[in-house]
C-alpha cells in the first residue's frame, strides 16, 4: 500500500498506477484509464527517453530530460487535483482510507 495513503488517508498522485498497469497487462484499457489516466506516460516515457538518449546530442538530451520531467510532474499533480475534486472521498482508488494514521486520529478526536 502507498505510504502517503497510509499516513494521510488520501491517495498520492501516483495511486492507482499499479492497478492501471495490471489492467493493461490484462488487456482492459478502459479499466486502466479509470485507475490512472496517465498510465500511457509511464509506459511511453522510458521508450522516448531511450530514443532521445541514443539519437540526440548530450546537450539536447539534457534539455529534453529536464523539460519533460517538469511537464510530467505538473501533469501528475493536475490530474491528481482533478481526480480528487471529482472522485474523493468515496470512489476508489481515491476513497478515504479510514485506517490511515490521520483517519484513526480523526476517529479518536471526533467519534
Amino acid at each position: 500500500m502507498c505510504p502517503f495513503r497510509n499516513i494521510w488517508g488520501i491517495s498520492c498522485p501516483g495511486c492507482g498506477m499499479t492497478r492501471a498497469l495490471l489492467a493493461v497487462l490484462n488487456g482492459d484499457f478502459f479499466a486502466a484509464f479509470y485507475y490512472h489516466p496517465l498510465w500511457v506516460v509511464v509506459i511511453l516515457y522510458p521508450v522516448v527517453y531511450t530514443f532521445f538518449k541514443v539519437r540526440k546530442f548530450k546537450k539536447d538530451f539534457d534539455i529534453w530530460k529536464n523539460k519533460s520531467l517538469k511537464i510530467i510532474i505538473r501533469l501528475f499533480l493536475f490530474v491528481w487535483i482533478i481526480r480528487m475534486i471529482f472522485f474523493f472521498p468515496h470512489i476508489p482508488p481515491l476513497d478515504f482510507e479510514k485506517n490511515s494514521l490521520i483517519g484513526r486520529l480523526l476517529q479518536h478526536l471526533f467519534f
